[in-house]
């Protein structure tokens, strides 16, 4: 299911004439990576916001409307446990579960390290 972003996203390229792969080059990130966060499976990081601004000329109405989808979509993010084997999935659900009590440093490491994954894809 399409995101709140995806669906603003879906509607600035169209108006530039972007496909998703071209959009995705634009903002230097891959296509799967740019359509996981249009379907809400990926946080949006908010430094796109302005790459995007940027890229496409966004007017303060459309970004105004692309900040709001951002932070809707940012909400919540939906995982798809089905496609995972068990290991992916104890992983996923006992992260869910403890990640509001974690140490500071703790999530300031996992989050360096998920970064650096998705800036290799």
């Amino acid at each position: 299911m399409i995101s709140s972003f995806g669906l603003v996203m879906r509607k600035i390229r169209s108006k530039s004439g972007d496909s998703l792969r071209t959009c995705a080059t634009r903002l230097e990130i891959t296509a799967p990576f740019l359509s996981a966060m249009e379907v809400g499976r990926r946080p949006i990081p908010s430094h796109y916001l302005d790459k995007i601004k940027s890229i496409y000329d966004l007017n303060e109405e459309e970004y105004t409307e692309l900040y709001n989808a951002v932070v809707e979509t940012n909400k919540r993010v939906d995982i798809e446990i089905e496609k995972m084997n068990d290991a992916q999935k104890e992983v996923s659900m006992t992260f869910a579960r403890k990640i509001e009590n974690a140490d500071p440093e703790l999530v300031e490491k996992l989050r360096k390290v998920l970064m650096e994954s998705d800036d290799q894809n």
